[in-house]
């Protein structure tokens, strides 16, 4: 299975990609491609290519960012202007208190996470590598 990695205003990508690589790995993940987005509209731009070409994609960061940077923001914008919902999306947790999302819309999944290769491991649980598997196998 491959899946497109994007950076978005973070911090320690070479570890967060290896904690990335090293989880879904484990359910054959594969790196399409690694990107990153320093603003919403380069970040919107990366994702709509990425939800073209691979059923996964991971963005990694934007959490600590202020403002409309924000990801959570960002992520609320699109939800606003679009038919998903609450249903296709999931809240991700690490003991820390760092959250990540994770959010189905049709034959596609996509993960919000931070930018600490920590969290990133604590939220890779069994069940969320199991869901990801199921949900993209079951659309092949």
């Amino acid at each position: 299975m491959k899946y497109n990695l994007i950076f978005y205003i973070s911090k320690k990508t070479s570890y967060c990609e290896k904690a990335v690589r090293k989880a879904l790995s484990m359910i054959g993940g594969e790196a399409h491609q690694i990107t990153c987005a320093v603003t919403p509209v380069a970040l919107g731009e990366e994702v709509t290519h990425s939800l073209k070409i691979c059923p996964l994609t991971v963005i990694v960061g934007g959490f600590g960012s202020m403002e409309d940077d924000n990801l959570a923001t960002v992520l609320s914008r699109v939800f606003s202007n679009s038919s998903l919902t609450l249903e296709s999306m999931r809240k991700l947790k690490a003991q820390s208190g760092a959250q990540g999302y994770i959010i189905r819309y049709k034959t596609q999944i996509l993960l919000a996470l931070p930018d600490s290769p920590q969290d990133i491991s604590e939220m890779f649980s069994e069940e969320l590598l199991e869901y990801i598997k199921d949900k993209i196998t079951d659309n092949r």
